[in-house]
């Protein structure tokens, strides 16, 4: 057996082994190689078959396609041609519900308007009746308050009027004690207070009729009506007192048809003058006892324009003397003012120099001053 030692590693090697294993090593590669040829041409073979059999298969898969994407096309048509029909008829039928609701909605705005119109109409009524009412409860409410106001004025210008007329009668029996002052009494027909005028012998010269009005309007029926009480009463003068007089008056006294207006803060002035015109004519007819009807001729003097102009003058006078003895008095008041100012500041200065005094040269030094100490009062 031939063997041989390795250098390398020292293993023996047999020679006939290791050149039958490189041959046979080499007729495996020679097979293989010779295999792998076989191999890759079969493989070659089976690749065109393949790949004949793909583009067979491929063309067969792309006319098939064809003919599928074609009957698809036509499909298409006739679907986007059914689908145009069905979005026709779902276009009319949308718009047959949108008209149908529309007219629904129409008939419901309809109703509805209907409804609000007979609930307004309803409220309306409700609320005419309610108003209807109120406007009768504040109606009502309305006369009876008017009717309470109209009755509490008439009280308060009956017991107004009363009051006045009261005061009268006490003013006419305090200044004239020798005459007789009778009010008439309530619900008899006359004026309020008949004034029988008398001289110091008690003989009596005339009536004066006293009318007291107590309103916020004039009535010309006044006049006419105390004139038939006058002859009534066979009085002498009429006098209505009233705060308001006729519009042809333009003084707060004067005679008006017969009869004498004057408001109430004149009334004793007036009374005092009348009073006095009777007295003359008093004594005229006590020495014209026989010259004819002594009453006739006494009605005509007070209610002549002479007896009239006599009075307006001598009130004319009073009212000057009046106005003189106010501005007087006013123009003395001021002075008076003025004066006190003045005494007023004179004292403030003084006290305010002794002040200033007293604190330079100290209070113990200075004398004192009556009046300026405290607890000093005025004399």
């Amino acid at each position: 057996m031939n063997t041989i030692i390795c250098t390398s590693c020292g293993e023996t090697i047999e020679i006939d082994k290791a050149l039958e294993g490189q041959i046979e090593a080499r007729v495996l590669a020679s097979q293989q190689h010779k295999h792998e040829a076989e191999l890759a041409k079969v493989k070659l073979e089976a690749e065109d078959t393949a790949k004949k059999k793909a583009l067979a298969e491929q063309e067969l898969i792309i006319k098939t396609l064809r003919e599928d994407a074609q009957s698809a096309k036509e499909d298409n048509a006739k679907m986007r041609e059914e689908l145009g029909r069905l979005m026709d008829q779902l276009r009319e039928s949308n718009k047959a519900r949108e008209n149908a609701e529309l007219e629904a909605k129409k008939k419901l705005a309809e109703e509805e308007a209907k409804i609000r119109e007979e609930v307004q109409k309803m409220a309306d009524e409700k609320q005419r009746l309610n108003l209807a009412a109120k406007e009768k409860t504040i109606t009502d409410l309305q006369k009876a308050l008017d009717d309470a106001q109209r009755k509490a004025a008439q009280g308060s210008q009956q017991l107004q009027g009363e009051i006045l007329e009261l005061d009268l009668e006490e003013a006419l029996a305090r200044n004239f004690r020798d005459d007789d002052i009778s009010p008439v009494a309530k619900g008899v027909n006359g004026a309020d207070i008949s004034h029988t005028v008398k001289s110091q012998s008690g003989i009596e010269c005339g009536v004066i009729l006293w009318e007291i009005k107590r309103t916020k309007n004039w009535t010309d029926g006044w006049i006419p009506k105390l004139k038939a009480d006058l002859r009534s009463a066979k009085a002498n003068v009429p006098v209505i007192i009233s705060e308001v007089l006729p519009k042809q008056l333009e003084s707060d006294m004067g005679h008006v048809d017969g009869v004498w207006v004057v408001k109430p803060k004149l009334a004793i002035i007036l009374a005092t003058l009348l009073r006095k015109s009777l007295l003359d004519v008093g004594r005229q007819k006590a020495i014209a006892a026989n010259q004819g009807d002594s009453a006739t001729a006494l009605y005509n003097f007070v209610t002549s324009h002479e007896f009239s102009q006599q009075i307006e003058n001598m009130v004319e006078t009073y009212r000057d003397m009046t106005q003189q003895v106010t501005k007087e008095r006013v123009a003395y008041e001021k002075l008076w003012a003025l004066r006190e100012k003045q005494a007023r500041s004179l004292l403030m200065s003084t006290a305010n120099i002794v002040g200033s005094m007293q604190g330079y040269v100290g209070q113990a030094s200075m004398p004192k001053i009556k009046g300026l100490e405290l607890g000093d009062g005025a004399e």
